[in-house]
């Protein structure tokens, strides 16, 4: 079965968004920021039902970085909201920490991401010592989900949607309002911006 394009730029800004969030390198952002990013606002301005402020919001605020060459900033912010900032991590990237009750990774939703990648046959792209609900795992997984279901496997593209709107949205809405509390850099907000816009997009198609 085939693909319709708009559904190809959807997969595409998963990709995009899972790269962001699995923190590029320097190297990395520029390709990002130069050919792919670019690339793809083109293509999403071709259908208005697709998500294309956020992708606006992150061309414009990597455009310094890109005039000057020197993306090493959005490393060192990269760590100071996700991994080690002072006094505490501003805005983890695991759904356990967004969740009701009291945050901790390796909880019930890492134990059930882990399944999930289990039952899929697929395997953890980041670190081993990563919780499996980090949300560029997920966005892999979606992107597992949504591939397979799109060209020919209706259950899947169903349990997309649903995992896309039960799952996703909620933890990632918190996660978006928790980062913007931290004072990010505006390409990461965007960033989050574009994950929520591509996850209500899935859960309608």
């Amino acid at each position: 079965m085939s693909i319709s394009q708009s559904k190809i730029v959807l997969l595409n800004l998963m990709e995009l968004c899972a790269a962001v969030f699995r923190g590029p390198d320097e190297q990395g952002w520029r390709e990002l920021a130069t050919l792919g990013l670019p690339e793809l606002f083109g293509r999403v301005q071709n259908f208005p039902a697709l998500p294309a402020a956020p992708l606006e919001g992150m061309q414009a605020a990597l455009a310094p970085y890109a005039e000057t060459g020197d993306f090493s900033p959005l490393e060192t912010e990269y760590v100071r909201l996700f991994i080690a900032g002072p006094g505490g991590v501003p805005a983890p990237l695991y759904e356990s920490c967004h969740l009701d009750g009291a945050p901790r990774t390796m909880g019930q939703s890492a134990l059930a991401m882990r399944d999930r990648l289990a039952e899929a046959g697929l395997e953890i792209s980041l670190p081993s010592n990563e919780p499996p609900d980090h949300l560029a795992l997920e966005l892999e997984y979606l992107f597992h989900l949504c591939a397979e279901g799109w060209t020919g496997d209706p259950a899947l593209a169903e349990k997309a949607a649903l995992f896309a709107d039960e799952v996703m949205v909620p933890w990632v809405g918190r996660f978006r309002d928790t980062l913007a509390g931290a004072g990010p850099d505006p390409v990461y907000l965007a960033a989050a911006d574009a994950v929520l816009a591509l996850l209500r997009a899935v859960a309608e198609a």
